[in-house]
């Protein structure tokens, strides 16, 4: 998978996180992950497609982040996953998608988002397309975490 098509959602979760949640991500390193277990406790998936480019891209949170993202961002304390946080998760990932495709759109790859779905719970598989590598991108806020995964395939 070519990095500069990564670049761009990199690019765009650490933006959002600093400019609309007022946190600042910090980056490790990425990796091929293998399987499709996630450790995670809440994950947004988008879906994309063209004729020339197709995928998916997800960001996964255990349930402590996922909460500070939603209680730094809405000056709430919210204690536990609720249809708010959901909707937040699933707007994060939205926004991290679409960012990403206007500046993948400068390199003349066009393509659709679809609506994200969101999937909750404990030890769940993220199954995103079978023949395309995955790529996990994990960030941390201090001690908190969560993963960017991207899985796209370019003709």
């Amino acid at each position: 998978m070519n990095v500069e098509i990564i670049n761009p959602f990199i690019n765009a979760v650490i933006s959002t996180f600093e400019t609309m949640v007022g946190l600042k991500p910090i980056l490790k390193s990425p990796y091929v992950k293998n399987g499709s277990k996630t450790e995670d406790d809440i994950t947004g998936v988008i879906g994309f497609t063209e004729s020339s480019i197709n995928g998916s891209v997800a960001l996964s949170f255990p349930i402590r982040t996922a909460l500070r993202v939603y209680n730094a961002m809405m000056g709430e304390n919210k204690t536990e996953i609720n249809q708010d946080v959901q909707d937040l998760i699933g707007e994060l990932t939205n926004i991290v998608a679409n960012d990403a495709k206007q500046s993948l759109a400068k390199m003349d790859m066009l393509f659709h988002v679809s609506i994200p779905t969101i999937i909750v719970g404990k030890d769940y598989s993220l199954r995103h397309q079978l023949s395309i590598p995955v790529i996990a991108v994990p960030f941390s806020i201090d001690k908190d975490s969560f993963t960017l995964e991207i899985s796209i395939k370019t003709e």
